[in-house]
């Protein structure tokens, strides 16, 4: 009987260190999950700066674009031969407003286009962040139940050490 209790001992111990080594790779789990979700925050912001860097540029070219074609127009004098080729001579002024135009309507495609990249990132992160903090909720639960099995096997085994000194008491 004394054998068989030895070794119910030990395979609680054996339990014991499995549940804690459970506990430190469901931890080191935990910590990749929050390293992750770091390099996404790095990697979505970097993808924003880069998307306003190139909304920038586009919006400067436009700018350069207008102000070349206002200082051509304002440049023109009475007597410049007309052979040059200046571009807004080879553009009608029904030509003209149909390129303001199309650069405005080009301009809101961009932006409805950056806008929705930024929410579909945006809706990517949501989930993820979801997906992360329920993950983190089940780590944590699991963790739980893993500290309540050690309390009780913990209890477990000072009743075997208490049984086992009484009976040797007894028995001696």
């Amino acid at each position: 009987m004394v054998c068989l209790l030895f070794q119910w001992l030990e395979s609680i111990e054996v339990r014991k260190s499995a549940l804690q080594q459970k506990m430190l790779d469901i931890e080191n789990e935990k910590d990749l999950f929050r390293k992750q979700k770091g390099y996404l925050d790095e990697e979505l912001d970097f993808r924003k700066q880069s998307m306003d860097q190139a909304h920038k540029r586009i919006l400067e070219l436009e700018a350069m674009l207008f102000e070349a074609l206002q200082q051509e127009d304002a440049s023109r004098t009475p007597g410049l031969i007309k052979g040059e080729g200046r571009l807004s001579d080879l553009l009608t002024e029904e030509e003209k407003e149909e390129l303001r135009r199309a650069m405005d309507q080009w301009k809101r495609c961009v932006m409805c286009e950056l806008r929705e990249r930024d929410a579909q990132i945006l809706r990517e992160r949501m989930e993820l962040l979801q997906l992360t903090q329920q993950r983190n909720k089940e780590l944590q639960e699991s963790i739980e139940a893993q500290k309540r099995q050690i309390k009780e096997l913990e209890e477990k085994f000072l009743f075997l050490f208490l049984f086992f000194s009484l009976a040797f008491i007894l028995w001696s």
